[in-house]
């Protein structure tokens, strides 16, 4: 599944001009914007790109459409240098370990690992979506726990984040039950969205998923009170732990499909300056996390448990993001 996704982002990409693409200073001079105006810039100049309101995604606040300290031509170098692979660096691992979160640790750094919303949370919650577990009665934090002990045991590192100003730093985790609420009502417009980059979920695929959420929503004790246990429980089973800081600046979703490779967010602040984050989802880790937490043990549940943990990357981002938000292919 994910590389026929990797194959359609290159077709996908490959007409994109990238020559314009030129870093710029950090404290280079950026002309203010009224949001009425950068709507209209980021339509024509961005317009090459797919957004969260395409498909009726986007209830949340972060996005472009919102900023008035950002300058779209700017943003759409920033757009066709990602989209280039010049962000892309290595990583050492193989499973979802950070967040998609664009911000940055008090140092101005992250981890160089796969990237998925929630880090290895992402696992967690799209496993249980895809009914990949014996799991009647077993709640989150439960849940949690048995995930990162079985990509542990298999060799794998696994992470959370929190951050300076919240109990739970963390928006795929804080909001995880809207989340699976949003999943049950938006089923279609996210499975529209994720099949124009070769994701295609069957009617068997979409009932399971959204019965499963059903059953959680309903089930009184699965999801935890205090959403920071939930961080506290995944280090406690071994999970690393990030606390980063500011405010959410994201103004895309970079979708990189390179295998053995992230986006550094820090280069592009670097060129960019601070104002200028991307959420990261490394997709081609998807499909490894499947199959290592696969007990049911079918090719049929590995396929279905990374379309899980993608949708539980698309619902995340329509949660918290704008409709402006503009995916970025990197193939």
């Amino acid at each position: 599944m994910f590389e026929s996704l990797k194959n359609l982002l290159k077709h996908f990409s490959g007409n994109q001009n990238t020559e314009t693409a030129q870093p710029v200073t950090s404290n280079q001079e950026i002309k203010s914007a009224t949001p009425e105006s950068n709507i209209h810039e980021l339509k024509t100049m961005g317009s090459q790109y797919n957004t969260l309101a395409k498909f009726n995604l986007g209830l949340g606040s972060i996005g472009p459409a919102n900023r008035t300290d950002i300058d779209p031509q700017r943003l759409n170098e920033m757009y066709q240098a990602i989209a280039s692979g010049k962000y892309n660096v290595p990583v050492k691992g193989a499973v979802p370990e950070i967040c998609v979160d664009g911000r940055t640790d008090k140092d101005g750094k992250r981890l160089e690992a796969p990237s998925a919303a929630g880090g290895t949370l992402s696992v967690v919650y799209g496993g249980d979506l895809a009914g990949a577990f014996a799991t009647d009665g077993v709640n989150e934090l439960q849940l949690t726990s048995q995930v990162i002990n079985t990509l542990k045991s298999k060799g794998h590192g696994t992470g959370v984040h929190g951050d300076d100003h919240s109990s739970c730093g963390c928006g795929a985790c804080a909001k995880a039950k809207t989340i699976y609420q949003h999943i049950t009502e938006r089923i279609n417009d996210i499975a529209s969205l994720v099949s124009q980059y070769g994701i295609n979920l069957d009617d068997t695929d979409k009932q399971i998923i959204v019965q499963q959420a059903n059953n959680r929503l309903n089930q009184a004790d699965f999801f935890a009170d205090d959403r920071a246990t939930v961080l506290n429980v995944a280090q406690q089973n071994g999970a690393i732990f990030e606390e980063l800081v500011g405010a959410h600046n994201e103004l895309g979703i970079a979708l990189n499909t390179k295998p053995g490779t992230t986006v550094d967010r820090s280069a592009i602040r670097k060129d960019f300056g601070d104002k200028y984050d991307m959420f990261v989802v490394d997709a081609w880790a998807f499909g490894n996390a499947a199959k290592d937490i696969n007990t049911i043990g079918t090719e049929e549940t590995a396929q279905r448990i990374a379309k899980a943990i993608t949708l539980q990357n698309v619902a995340t981002a329509s949660i918290l993001g704008h409709g402006s938000l503009q995916i970025v292919p990197i193939a």
